[in-house]
């Protein structure tokens, strides 16, 4: 998803200066959504043709829900635990939470597994950094493999798709679930594959629609209705708990 980089800009709301950092991003096409960063800065996606005086003049005009929106953001972020990668602390994988169990190994390499409705965790140093590697890499395996079979399954409720699976990619990314290529490439968020399944559907159907319509004209949301009639109440839901998934 192509886009620029971040530029600086702030609004007055009552006796208070709001900072925030304008991202222009081509898949967004008619209105400005906030979002969080990872530093806890408001961002303010916007499409490409709006310029910094209108997201302005538009961000002044709601300002008060500008200001709410950051102190709930924010609280929620504060609200978030501290993960230390040890045995007992729960960890999500589908929608499940599961408590880490880290022991010794039992082979010559180290590993994830999830077994008996925990994550076993077998590392030869129990280092907080080296069990956050290897649910990294744990968390990609899974998602690669999952990600793959839904695409392959949710194709099929797509005409446009024809007989050729897209190309698939999975990698971490900080600011979306997912994106598409013109050239007709998926790429999914890893942090996904800790969310419901039907959340995970979502957002693939979301990147299926973009194979053939690569905005979000109301010709995209007649194919999301077609293919995921429950989309609304999923991006809520993705909206209200994502900042969870991608806590790690």
């Amino acid at each position: 998803m192509a886009q620029v980089e971040p530029r600086r800009d702030r609004i007055r709301h009552d006796d208070c200066e709001i900072e925030y950092d304008i991202v222009h991003r081509r898949a967004v096409t008619r209105r400005i959504h906030l979002q969080l960063g990872p530093d806890g800065q408001l961002q303010v996606v916007a499409p490409r043709r709006m310029s910094a005086r209108q997201v302005r003049k538009t961000l002044e005009r709601r300002s008060g829900r500008v200001a709410r929106f950051l102190d709930e953001a924010r609280a929620r972020r504060r609200d978030l635990p501290v993960l230390r990668y040890i045995s007992g602390e729960l960890h999500g994988y589908l929608g499940q939470r599961y408590p880490l169990d880290i022991c010794g190994r039992d082979g010559r390499r180290d590993r994830v597994e999830l077994a008996d409705g925990r994550l076993l965790v077998r590392v030869a140093e129990e280092r907080p950094e080296r069990v956050r590697a290897l649910l990294r890499g744990w968390y990609r395996e899974r998602a690669v493999a999952y990600f793959d079979d839904r695409l392959s399954a949710l194709c099929d409720r797509a005409p446009w798709c024809g007989d050729d699976m897209p190309e698939l990619r999975v990698r971490r990314m900080k600011r979306t679930w997912g994106n598409c290529s013109t050239r007709g490439r998926i790429t999914l968020n890893t942090a996904l594959i800790k969310a419901p399944p039907e959340l995970i559907d979502y957002v693939i159907c979301h990147e299926i629609c973009h194979l053939r319509e690569h905005n979000h004209g109301p010709a995209f949301y007649a194919l999301q209705e077609t293919i995921y009639p429950r989309w609304r109440e999923m991006r809520q839901e993705l909206r209200a708990s994502g900042h969870m998934l991608l806590h790690d």
